[in-house]
């Protein structure tokens, strides 16, 4: 099996901080090649693009060597900044279809179940301790809201950790950014069918998808991504997950000195929600408590008319123009809506006296809308003897959130052991409450990559971000609802990140960098708490409060071995949140409001490894080990303890505190062996540490460390076999948790709802590639 692929194809994951000539180098396998010793070709004549043929995607590197976005000048070898790139083939072997699946294979995710007070699923998640679901773009542009995301059009995953001011307003953890599948020159088609299926009561379950790349003249080509997919939730009674999306592209001008593209991409998911089981029924992840011993890990505790419809649509349109040799400008205008309509029944407790589960029905009701439009020129130049790789930015955004606010219903209790799914039919409540949310931002930037000498490198560059915010809260009559109503804001940021690189051998690099990001007030986006009445819709928002400065401070090293198809990195990194507002109440007072600042730090170690060891031997993982830890006052301590006396109890004091749902320690290792004749067997590994209970980063009660106890580490192992039936024919087979591991990825804050882990689950895939 084979597909073709061209250096049209590579230009889109590099930096177009090169020549042309470059590139077609690049795409020859000749590996980077600096602008004044590349072949340049005539005035006005194209550079001539040799295709170069993959025997398929068992044979598609683990290792990326550049990324997608202009203002990382420099590649990954030389970047000062820890970057995990998650490439194709990785999401295709482990059989990962959304963003949730995919994340977990970098060391530093954790996910959401409610923190905040809202019901959220694994579709919120934090990086390196903090909050980042607002901070994922696609192709560069933000992409907002709170759902699942399909990756079935995705070519791989950019994760970006710590604070920098790249992509404007960011969280301290990162960021994250997509990368779609385009057109490009050569025919290829490939398609996966594959088949899910657990010793649990839960449904089948199948997907479908194809890949399409079809070449129209000399410098054409059509692109088509289509996905089905429909069945159960692994190890979940009644849960479903249903959905289909269709991505079609055309890119004009392949392998010339103007390229454009245009892609649209619709998805639709139709599923019944799964919201966990009660946190009591789970001692540890070892065994099941034995006060619940009737208790079935499959058990539904929802209600059967409970859904999450969402509606994705998103069009782009990309120019490229190599003005001359090494100087390239680009525009790209993205469109992006997305619905999102849900009622959900979450268990919120248990009652031993009569083995019952209490629960409460929610709604989500929103819908996102983004429009951005981003130019970019990237110029390869010499000036006083020295080489730069830079690139200027504009960037023009428009985001908008429209949302429906209910209250909640409380369904009937149901058995622990025999949950009854049909003992109420939730009626759709109309809205009490609406909000909207309108933020604008205008934004500078300019990075360089310097080379100073043959082993010095200066890497780093500024961004000027112009900032309004307005939000609009409201009760379905129109009257005022909560202090964030008519709040208005006008920020002006400056970001951004520089690092001193130290490049011994050609092979290898030393770095230390510094990198800054804001989180201005206001920012609500892709909060999961927006349909809440009230204040409830805006977590951790405060009037007249300063906005969060985010800090990160790395000194890390990366190397490349066996002729460049294995990289191995290591950094050690100190993250600091400042001006954190604490809310509470002074002695009399009944109303909490803001008393002051604290601070948030993470710091760590984390070690990476992609690429091929020998041929036919691939690895790709990390461990991160990280301390985390609150820093505020005595005083505030003391407001925080008046304005929720219950969440202290006989604790004092959380200064010194780790962050809630922040392990100490994770990892995860995938590795592959292709033999000659077509067999390919694979295993992998993943651990959690475990994390205490309580209130994230961003919200404003703090929970002490110990009031609700920890949530128990976990190991899980999983397995793949493949084999190559014919050249263009493979069939593979997933085992995921293969000692069928009791776990809970994660509860809600104080630990009475648990998200378990997927029990030991077996996907057959049918693969073709031709």
């Amino acid at each position: 099996m084979h597909h073709t692929v061209t250096t049209t194809k590579s230009r889109r994951k590099m930096s177009p901080l090169v020549s042309r000539a470059a590139l077609a180098a690049v795409a020859a396998g000749l590996g980077f090649v600096p602008a004044a010793q590349a072949q340049q070709p005539a005035a006005g004549q194209a550079v001539p693009l040799p295709t170069v043929r993959v025997e398929g995607a068992a044979d598609d590197s683990y290792k990326a060597d550049t990324v997608e976005s202009p203002r990382q000048t420099a590649p990954i070898l030389d970047a000062p900044q820890t970057i995990n790139v998650i490439p194709r083939r990785l999401i295709e072997e482990q059989g990962a279809t959304d963003l949730t699946e995919v994340l977990r294979s970098t060391p530093g995710i954790s996910f959401d179940a409610g923190e905040n007070g809202f019901s959220t699923s694994t579709n919120n998640f934090t990086l390196r301790g903090f909050d980042t679901s607002g901070n994922i773009f696609v192709d560069g542009a933000r992409s907002s809201g709170s759902y699942t995301r399909d990756v079935f059009n995705l070519e791989q995953v950019e994760v970006f950790k710590g604070a920098t001011g790249d992509s404007g307003r960011g969280g301290a953890g990162g960021y994250i950014n997509l990368q779609t599948k385009t057109p490009h020159l050569g025919n290829a088609y490939s398609g996966n069918v594959g088949l899910g299926f657990d010793e649990y009561d839960s449904e089948l379950r199948t997907r479908a998808s194809i890949d399409a790349n079809h070449q129209i003249g000399e410098t054409a080509a059509l692109r088509l991504n289509v996905m089905a997919e429909g069945g159960g939730v692994a190890g979940r009674e009644e849960a479903e997950q249903n959905a289909w999306g269709v991505a079609p592209s055309l890119s004009l001008g392949l392998g010339t000195s103007f390229r454009t593209t245009i892609a649209y991409e619709h998805v639709e998911h139709n599923d019944l929600p799964d919201w966990g089981v009660p946190g009591a029924v789970i001692a540890n992840t070892d065994a099941f408590n034995p006060a619940t011993r009737g208790f079935e890990r499959d058990n539904f505790y929802g209600l059967a008319t409970d859904f999450d419809d969402v509606v994705s649509d998103s069009l782009l349109a990309r120019f490229e123009w190599d003005i001359d040799t090494g100087v390239t400008l680009s525009n790209q205008t993205r469109w992006n809506h997305v619905d999102r309509n849900a009622r959900y029944t979450v268990p919120t407790g248990y009652t031993a006296a009569t083995n019952t589960v209490t629960g409460q029905t929610q709604f989500y009701d929103r819908s996102n809308t983004s429009f951005s439009n981003l130019t970019s020129l990237a110029l390869a130049f010499d000036t006083a003897g020295l080489k730069h790789r830079a690139a200027l930015g504009l960037e023009l955004t428009r985001e908008r959130s429209e949302a429906n606010r209910y209250g909640t219903q409380t369904p009937p209790a149901t058995g622990l052991d025999n949950p009854n799914p049909d003992r109420a039919a939730s009626a759709r409540l109309a809205p009490t409450e609406v909000n909207e949310i309108d933020i604008s931002t205008v934004a500078l930037d300019a990075y360089d990559t310097i080379e100073l000498s043959r082993h010095w490198e200066i890497t780093g560059g500024l961004r000027a971000e112009w900032y309004e915010v307005d939000i609009d809260s409201r009760t379905a009559a129109g009257a005022p609802a909560g202090t964030a109503n008519g709040y208005n804001d006008e920020e002006f940021e400056l970001g951004g990140r520089i690092g001193l690189v130290y490049k011994p051998v050609d092979n290898g690099s030393i770095y230390i960098s510094y990198g800054v990001s804001a989180q201005p007030p206001g920012s609500y986006l892709s909060n999961p708490d927006i349909s809440r009445t009230g204040d409830n819709a805006f977590p951790g928002f405060v009037p007249n409060a300063e906005g969060v400065t985010n800090y990160n401070y790395e000194l890390g090293t990366k190397w490349s071995f066996n002729d460049g198809k294995l990289q191995v990195t290591g950094a050690l990194f100190r993250t600091e949140k400042h001006d954190v507002p604490i809310t509470g109440r002074d002695v009399g007072e009944t109303v909490d409001s803001l008393k002051g600042y604290g601070k948030q730090v993470v710091e760590g170690l984390e070690i990476g490894v992609a690429g091929e060891i020998l041929e036919g031997w691939n690895v790709f993982g990390g461990v991160l080990l990280m301390d985390s830890a609150r820093e505020h006052s005595a005083y505030l301590d003391s407001v925080r303890r008046r304005a929720n006396t219950a969440d202290y109890d006989t604790f004092t004091s959380t200064d010194g505190d780790e962050l809630a749902f922040t392990p100490n320690i994770s990892g995860n290792l995938w590795t592959t062996y292709r033999f000659p004749f077509g067999l390919t067997v694979g295993a992998g590994a993943r651990h959690t540490g475990s994390v205490f209970l309580g209130r994230p980063d961003d919200a404003l009660r703090i929970i002490p460390n110990g009031r609700y106890g920890k949530l128990p580490a976990f190991t899980t192992y999983h397995a793949l076999i493949a084999y190559d039936v014919t050249e263009n024919v493979n069939v593979r087979l997933n085992i995921d948790n293969i000692f069928d591991e009791t776990y809970a990825t994660t509860t809600n804050w104080n630990g009475s709802r648990a998200t378990l882990g997927a029990p030991r689950s077996f996907l057959l895939t049918t693969g073709f590639s031709f």
